[in-house]
């Protein structure tokens, strides 16, 4: 937490420099954005839906993510294989005439033509006609040539045929003012990880709809949809390189759901996932005309009985702000007409619920966002909104004030020494435990040559407790004039990182003042000095440790994410096998571009890389998987 009298630094965007791949904080000139699921908006009554779509306007929302499938009231419009019923795409069409007209231009919608829990009838989503072909054998849809085939008549009749009439008559495929995107379909794959059979299917669709449809030629990105399902923080389900290396595909759908934890906020995963440089922002980097774009297409609250509702506010917008800082566009799943409850869903309203002013504040932030992908391709910039250039992290003013920890907490954001507890480091935006041979840390033995991190002071050869920086208490001239003795007046308590306080300065009066001991930690110095360093992997991700201190990247610096040929060209110590600069562990490539130097010539046509042979290996054969059907079984009989 700097110690300043304006909390907003605004700089010139013309001072800045070029930033290096690997920045954390992002000065690029590229909109970020904010968006929300909601996937009955077009069945409301034109009055309900109008209403809504007003809200997400004030919101600031630039994406609705809208599914054509089945639910519990409406049928799928593919009501028999090759048969369409056009009153319910007639009721989609003007959902999307709706949007385009309310929010005057400045909104777009992303179509799911299809829903993989339809295939087998789960998440609440009813078996369609192409379930009941299946008859349990879902991933056949996938690897039997059939299907496929009868999914493209499927996406040709949406994309091409259905004439829209809130649109002159236009085929959806063209309509890029208002669809940002189609996905190959919600969550292709649903569950299943790694893919047994069928992975081509990714590529073969995406490469129909890009080009035979024409999406390619109206602009509209084809997104891969959360593949295989919800994504974890260490894993690649929803980035295999059958989807990575298909040039068809223009955006990676990430959907994933976590929830607070006593040493991480629900947005911390979010942060250690899009950390600036590492090799899934990096990756997305290509070459001209072949990079990707990265979207967060589902996150939500996620409700934990250790914790309780009180705290879907704070994770909310923890989640939001992360993804906003990161620079990464996301959709909030999902919106709702009905009761929250203890459930993700936000009504946005009804006033009786508060989630959606949590959410609200995030979807207005990320409006002026920046980040390090270019969208106008797709999405113009708005023409209202200047980019933010803001230069600390955005504290969370929903964290209650009975909570454990509200002020550096582990997991919770930070951008300085002296932003998060004493006892953290803040590195990668992150507050969290010194790992053991992180040097200059409390208690660490420390001179002239051997320094504390930054927030610390040396002294009798040791690194030595601080306090963080606390908030002056508020004055007020209220009197209790009630019987018995006056009751604690919640108003006036002060945390270190009340958004609205003042800080307590550095001087003798303000140690007096204070009921510890302790100096308060030390700020950063101008320019910062660095944290001690033994390794690049000690430094925060746009640094890289030189003579013993973490020092700045430049942009000519080849730093984490950075393109590399050979290992002792990068900061950080390895080229890994994408060919990008990387932390040391992982196998080192001393020549060639990456590891490709060496398989160049070993590629099997249509066969996505890393996948010609051995046990991950691509298959197209047709592959039955039944399901058993839950049946009746004996109890208390007698073991063989």
């Amino acid at each position: 937490m700097r110690v300043t009298t304006i909390l907003l630094n605004w700089l010139s965007v013309a001072s800045w420099t070029a930033p290096v791949l690997a920045d954390l904080r992002i000065t690029a000139d590229h909109h970020s954005w904010g968006g929300v699921n909601y996937p009955m908006l077009q069945f409301f009554t034109p009055k309900h839906r109008d209403a809504t779509i007003r809200e997400l306007v004030a919101a600031k929302v630039r994406v609705v993510r809208l599914f054509i499938r089945p639910d519990s009231q409406h049928p799928d419009p593919e009501h028999e294989l090759g048969g369409f019923d056009k009153s319910l795409l007639d009721q989609f069409d003007d959902c999307m005439a709706a949007i385009h007209h309310i929010s005057k231009g400045q909104m777009k919608v992303i179509i799911v033509p299809h829903d993989s829990h339809a295939l087998r009838g789960s998440n609440n989503v009813p078996c369609d006609a192409y379930c009941q072909k299946l008859n349990g054998a879902f991933l056949d849809f996938y690897s039997e040539e059939k299907y496929r085939d009868l999914y493209k008549t499927r996406l040709e009749v949406l994309f091409k045929h259905y004439p829209s009439k809130a649109f002159d008559g236009r085929s959806w495929g063209e309509l890029s003012e208002i669809i940002l995107g189609v996905d190959i379909q919600n969550e292709p794959f649903g569950g299943i990880w790694p893919i047994p059979a069928g992975e081509s299917w990714l590529c073969d669709i995406a490469t129909y709809m890009k080009f035979h449809l024409g999406l390619d030629n109206s602009n509209i990105a084809v997104i891969s949809g959360g593949i295989s399902g919800p994504q974890t923080v260490d894993g690649i389900q929803n980035f295999p390189s059958s989807a990575m290396e298909c040039t068809a595909i223009d955006v990676i759908g990430i959907h994933g759901y976590f929830q607070k934890e006593s040493d991480a906020t629900a947005g911390t995963p979010w942060a250690d996932m899009f950390l600036p440089g590492n090799t899934l922002t990096a990756r997305m980097k290509g070459k001209k005309g072949q990079g990707k774009l990265l979207l967060v297409e589902e996150w939500a609250y996620v409700h934990s009985n250790k914790f309780g509702h009180f705290y879907k506010k704070e994770a909310i917008f923890d989640q939001g702000n992360v993804l906003n800082y990161r620079g990464i566009p996301w959709l909030y799943s999902h919106l709702t007409t009905l009761s929250e409850d203890l459930t993700a869903k936000v009504n946005p309203l009804r006033t009786e619920f508060t989630s959606w002013v949590a959410l609200k504040d995030v979807l207005q932030r990320s409006y002026v966002s920046r980040s390090n992908f270019d969208w106008t391709k797709y999405l113009p910039a708005p023409p209202d909104a200047a980019l933010s250039n803001i230069t600390s992290v955005t504290l969370n003013p929903y964290i209650l004030e009975q909570s454990d920890c509200t002020f550096g907490c582990k997991g919770h954001l930070c951008d300085a020494p002296d932003g998060c507890s004493p006892t953290l480091l803040c590195k990668n935006s992150i507050c969290q435990p010194n790992p053991e041979t992180q040097p200059g840390k409390l208690g660490a033995r420390c001179n002239s040559k051997q320094l504390c991190q930054e927030h610390l002071r040396c002294s009798a050869g040791t690194c030595q407790e601080c306090s963080a920086r606390p908030s002056i208490p508020r004055q007020t001239n209220r009197k209790w004039t009630g019987p018995g003795p006056a009751p604690e007046d919640t108003s006036l308590r002060t945390s270190a990182n009340d958004p609205t306080g003042t800080c307590y300065p550095d001087s003798m009066a303000t140690l007096f003042a204070r009921s510890t001991s302790l100096l308060i930690c030390l700020s950063p110095s101008t320019p910062p000095r660095g944290n001690p360093c033994e390794t690049a992997e000690h430094c925060d991700a746009d640094h890289f440790c030189s003579w013993g201190l973490c020092v700045k990247c430049s942009s000519a610096d080849a730093c984490l994410g950075a393109k590399c040929r050979a290992s002792h060209a990068c900061k950080t110590g390895v080229c890994n096998e994408y060919g990008r600069c990387d932390y040391v562990g992982r196998k080192k490539v001393f020549s060639g571009p990456g590891a490709r130097g060496k398989s160049r010539n070993q590629r099997v046509p249509g066969v996505p890389k890393g996948h010609e042979r051995g046990p991950a290996k691509v298959r197209d054969e047709a592959m039955r998987v039944d399901i058993p059907k839950e049946t009746v079984h004996a109890t208390a009989t007698a073991a063989a």
